[in-house]
C-alpha cells in the first residue's frame, strides 16, 4: 500500500539473481523455488508488522483450493503450500524475503505490499528441485538463456545450418508468451483450473504445442505448404520468432501467415525458454507422417516414378523440453518431445506430446502423450506403391530409411550434434524378430551426384544399379527412368542424366530443393525398384563485413554483398538483418536495385548493440528469383565505454 510504504523492488539485484535481467529492467520477474527480497520504508510506526500476513495470488479468480492464492506468515517458516516469507526490520526500514514454492503455477502474481510480478519456472532450482531443473551450467546457458541458435534443414545427404533468432528476452516478448497461455482453449473453458495447472511444465508444454499453431484456437501461426503464400509471407522469409510473436499480439491475436515445421519449432522454443523451460529444436531427416497409426507409410508413384501421394518429408522439426515426469513410471524424466506443427489431432486438438524420448527408443507406444505418432516419425516401415497405366498397383522396393541423422545444435557451438541414438537403437543392438528378411536379386543402389549442385549451374547425377544373378553369361534388359540398357549379370549399370539451369530454374524460389527419383524396371522379370534423392542447390554466399568493433550503445555497420549466380537479372532485392541484443528486437532492411548476372548485390545496414557478449547477426537477401538466401556471423560486442 503506497500510503503506508515506499517500496523498492530491488529490480536490478533480484532479476540478476534469477537470471531474468535480460527480459527488462523495470519489472520484477522471478523464478519459483528461489528467494527474492524487496525493501520497504514505513511512513508510520507499524511495530506489529512481524506477525502480518503476506498474500500471493494469480489468475482471474484466485483460490486456495486451486493453489492460485497463498497466504503465509512473514516469520520465515515454510508453509504447507511450499511458500515462505521472512521479514527483518530496522526502525522504519524493512526487508521482506519471499520464496515461491518450486511447484507454484507460473504467471503474473499480485503480492501485498508490492506491484504485480511474474513467476517463472526455475531450471537453476536444485535444492527444492523444480521439475525443470537441469544440472549442468552449460545446459542452462544453451537451453534457457541463449537467444539465438541453429536449426538444421535440407536433406540427410546435405544438411544445412540455418540461423534462428529466438529472442526470448527482447522487450515485450514475455508478456506475449503469458498472453498465449491466456488465449488457450483450456483457459477459455475454465480459467481457474488452467491457471492452477501452470505449475506443471508437462501441462504448459502441451498447451503450447496446441497454441503455437492456429488450427483449433487463437494460436500464433498458420501453416501452409505450397507455392502460393498470398495473404502472408513464405515460411522461408522468417529469420526469428520476435517479429512473429509481436505481430500476433499487436494484431489482436490473429494468426501470422505462414509457417512450416522449422518456424513452428523456432517460435515454440522461444516461448518455452521465456517461461523457464529448457528447450531445444530437433530435426529428423527422412521423417514419416503416419496418419492412421499402423506404423506404415505408403507412398504412391506413377509408372514414370512421379509422385502421386507422399507421406515422407525430407526433414521435419520438433521440440524437446527438459523436465521430470512424475505422472509416468520411473525412468522417463529428461528430454520430452513435443511438436507444435499441425499434423494430427491428439485428444481432439491439433497438438503432439510431450512424450519421453526414452519411451520412443524403448518402443513404449502407449506412453503419454502421442508416443506411437512420434515413434512412427523415426521408425515407420516405408512401402512404395506404383500405379501402372493399366490401373494395377504394385509394390516396389524403396530402401529409404525412416529417421536419419536426428540433429540438434551442439552446446556452445554452431555444430550439429547427432542424437539419433537417443531415439533409436544403434544398428545391431536390438534384433526385431518379426521383421521379414528380403533377399534382393537386383538393387538400385544409389542416385549419385558427380559434384556439388550449385544454384545457377549444370549438375550431373547418375542412377547406379547392381545386377546379381545365378545364370552365368546371361543379360537382362533394364529400363531406368527414360533410358534403356542391357545389364550383364554381376555388373554395374550406370545411367547418367544431366540437369541444366533451364530445367530447374522455375523451381528456385521454392527453396532450391529438387527431388530426383530413379525407377528401375526389370522388363524380363517385371520387377521394379526405386531410389530417390533430395538435391539441395547450394545458395550463393553472402559476404558479411562488420566495419568497426561493435560496442554497446554505439552505431555499427554491416557491409553485405552477394554475387548473382544465375544468368538472369535479380529483381525486387532486399537485404534484412536481425539479431538478439543487436537490433532492438526489430528487423532492419535495405532495398537495392536490380542485380545483373555476375554482378554483386551490395548494401550497408547500421545497427546499435544493446548488450555485450557474443551474439548472432542474421542476414537475409530476398529476390524474386532466388527467394530467401540466409547467412549469419557471430559478433563479440564490447561493453560501453566509460
Amino acid at each position: 500500500n503506497p500510503r503506508l510504504f515506499d517500496i523498492d523492488l530491488q529490480l536490478e539485484k533480484n532479476n540478476a539473481d534469477h537470471h531474468t535481467d535480460v527480459f527488462c529492467k523495470d519489472r520484477l520477474i522471478v523464478r519459483r523455488g528461489q528467494p527474492f527480497t524487496i525493501n520497504l520504508s514505513m511512513k508510520s510506526d507499524m511495530s506489529k508488522l512481524s506477525v502480518a500476513t503476506l498474500i500471493a495470488e494469480t489468475g482471474l479468480h484466485p483460490s486456495v483450493s486451486s493453489g492460485t492464492r497463498v497466504s503465509m506468515d512473514v516469520n520465515g517458516e515454510p508453509q504447507s503450500s511450499g511458500w515462505s516469507a521472512a521479514l527483518s526490520q530496522h526502525g522504519k526500514d524493512i526487508s521482506l524475503t519471499v520464496c515461491a514454492s518450486p511447484k507454484a503455477p507460473i504467471g503474473k502474481y499480485r503480492l501485498i505490499l508490492s506491484e504485480p510480478s511474474v513467476l517463472l519456472f526455475n531450471p537453476w532450482c536444485a535444492g527444492t528441485y523444480d521439475t525443470v531443473y537441469i544440472e549442468k551450467e552449460e545446459e542452462q546457458e544453451e537451453y534457457v538463456m541463449s537467444q539465438d541458435g541453429i536449426i538444421f534443414r535440407g536433406a540427410a545427404n546435405y544438411i544445412q545450418s540455418c540461423p534462428w533468432n529466438f529472442g526470448q528476452f527482447e522487450s515485450g516478448i514475455l508478456n506475449v508468451c503469458l498472453k498465449i497461455l491466456n488465449k488457450s482453449l483450456q483457459y477459455k473453458k475454465d480459467p481457474d483450473k488452467d491457471v492452477s495447472q501452470r505449475g506443471d511444465p508437462m501441462y504448459v508444454t502441451r498447451v503450447l504445442s496446441a497454441m503455437i499453431n492456429s488450427n483449433d484456437d487463437s494460436g500464433v501461426l498458420a501453416g501452409k505448404w505450397g507455392e502460393c503464400y498470398s495473404g502472408g509471407v513464405a515460411p522461408t522469409s522468417w529469420t526469428g520468432s520476435v517479429e512473429i510473436l509481436r505481430q500476433w499480439s499487436d494484431c489482436n491475436c490473429a494468426s501470422v501467415r505462414y509457417g512450416q515445421c522449422w518456424v513452428f519449432a523456432g517460435v515454440g522454443c522461444t516461448v518455452a525458454r521465456a517461461l523457464g523451460i529448457p528447450c531445444r529444436v530437433i530435426t529428423n531427416f527422412e521423417s514419416a507422417h503416419d496418419s492412421n497409426g499402423d506404423l506404415k507409410i505408403e507412398s504412391y508413384v506413377n509408372e514414370n516414378g512421379q509422385r502421386v501421394k507422399e507421406s515422407v518429408w525430407n526433414y521435419h522439426c520438433w521440440l524437446e523440453s527438459w523436465m521430470k515426469r512424475p505422472d509416468l513410471k520411473p525412468g522417463y524424466d529428461g528430454w520430452q518431445a513435443s511438436d507444435p506443427t499441425p499434423q494430427e489431432q491428439s485428444e481432439g486438438v491439433m497438438c503432439c506430446g510431450p512424450v519421453p524420448v526414452k519411451a520412443i527408443k524403448g518402443g513404449d507406444l502407449t506412453c503419454k502423450y502421442d508416443a506411437a505418432f512420434v515413434y512412427a516419425e523415426v521408425n515407420a516401415d516405408h512401402i512404395v506403391k506404383c500405379r501402372l497405366t493399366d490401373g494395377r498397383v504394385v509394390d516396389i522396393v524403396n530402401k529409404v530409411q525412416i529417421g536419419q541423422k536426428i540433429s540438434t545444435k551442439r552446446i556452445g557451438l554452431d555444430d550439429r550434434e547427432d542424437i539419433t541414438h537417443l531415439y533409436k537403437h544403434r544398428e545391431g543392438e536390438v534384433l526385431h524378430a518379426c521383421i521379414p528378411q528380403l533377399v534382393m536379386k537386383q538393387q538400385l543402389s544409389a542416385v549419385v551426384l558427380h559434384h556439388a549442385a550449385h544454384c545457377g549451374h549444370v549438375f550431373l547425377f547418375c542412377a547406379k544399379s547392381i545386377s546379381i544373378g545365378n545364370v552365368p553369361g546371361c543379360t537382362n534388359t533394364m529400363q531406368c527412368h527414360c533410358s534403356q540398357a542391357m545389364s550383364p549379370l554381376l555388373a554395374v549399370l550406370r545411367v547418367p542424366m544431366e540437369h541444366t539451369y533451364n530445367s530447374y530454374s522455375a523451381l528456385l524460389c521454392t527453396g532450391c530443393q529438387l527431388l530426383v527419383t530413379a525407377q528401375l524396371t526389370d522388363i524380363g522379370r517385371c520387377g521394379r525398384m526405386m531410389e530417390k534423392r533430395v538435391v539441395i542447390l547450394e545458395d550463393p554466399e553472402i559476404t558479411i563485413q562488420i566495419l568497426r568493433q561493435p560496442r554497446v550503445g554505439q552505431q555499427s555497420c554491416a557491409k553485405l554483398s552477394m554475387r548473382n549466380p544465375v544468368p538472369e537479372v535479380l529483381g525486387k532485392c532486399r537485404f534484412t538483418i536481425e539479431g538478439p541484443n543487436l537490433t532492438h528486437g526489430e528487423t532492419l532492411s535495405r532495398t537495392i536495385p536490380n542485380v545483373e548476372p555476375g554482378k554483386e548485390a551490395r548494401a550497408k545496414i547500421y545497427f546499435r548493440p544493446t548488450r555485450s557478449g557474443q551474439h548472432k547477426l542474421m542476414v537475409d537477401l530476398y529476390s524474386k528469383k532466388l527467394g530467401h538466401v540466409k547467412a549469419y556471423t557471430n559478433l563479440n560486442v564490447s561493453k560501453a565505454e566509460g
